[in-house]
């Protein structure tokens, strides 16, 4: 039901790009556009942040996406630094969402549904998924693997924020995280492990 798709840079020997971000297809939904990631049939793509390794895809399809308020607007360009495409050397799209979405939205396809968690921290604006009929969370780049934290030293990132999001997040079951890098991994519990580790950046 879920298929991971890896972003590919046009030049595998651009050093820059390998840290490209992870896409997921979940029905008529997709979570990411990473660089050279590429789809099939028509899927909304749910943006989780406006860094540029997320989005970038956008300028290869004409496919619809959605993501938060703030989100579009650094997509849209009028908050250029919280791409953060001159330091990844990718290139924005510019073109507008087709919904904005905000916390507590759900989004129905068939035989699940996907609730939007905001989930500041790592970025202004970033979003999680959950499905709850797989205890599946759509993570981004606010929860990594191994007990790694996301960095917490870019232009719209937050400490406090991010302690919040972890604390939101644990009172949600969840099983399975598919990570906005990486592979996804098996993760009860794992979320509320990382509170102690957070609390010791503030």
């Amino acid at each position: 039901m879920i298929e991971v798709f890896r972003g590919k840079a046009k030049d595998p020997k651009d050093a820059l790009r390998a840290t490209l971000a992870t896409g997921y297809l979940i029905g008529k939904f997709a979570v990411d556009s990473p660089e050279g990631v590429a789809y099939p049939g028509n899927p909304l793509i749910l943006i989780t942040h406006a860094h540029c390794d997320h989005v970038c895809g956008l300028n290869t399809h004409n496919l619809d996406y959605a993501c938060s308020g703030f989100c579009a607007k650094a997509i849209e360009g009028s908050i250029e630094s919280a791409l953060l495409c001159s330091h990844l050397g990718l290139s924005p799209p510019r073109r507008p969402p087709r919904e904005v979405l905000s916390e507590g939205q759900v989004l129905e396809s068939e035989g699940f549904s996907i609730e939007v968690i905001e989930t500041p921290g790592h970025a202004e604006g970033a979003l999680c998924f959950y499905i709850r009929e797989h205890k599946a969370l759509f993570s981004g780049d606010t929860v990594f693997g191994e007990g790694f934290l996301p960095s917490l030293s870019l232009p719209t990132s937050s400490k406090e924020a991010l302690l919040e999001s972890y604390e939101k997040l644990s009172n949600y079951e969840i099983r399975k995280i598919y990570p906005g890098h990486g592979s996804p991994f098996e993760a009860e519990g794992y979320i509320r492990s990382l509170i102690p580790i957070a609390k010791e950046f503030i």
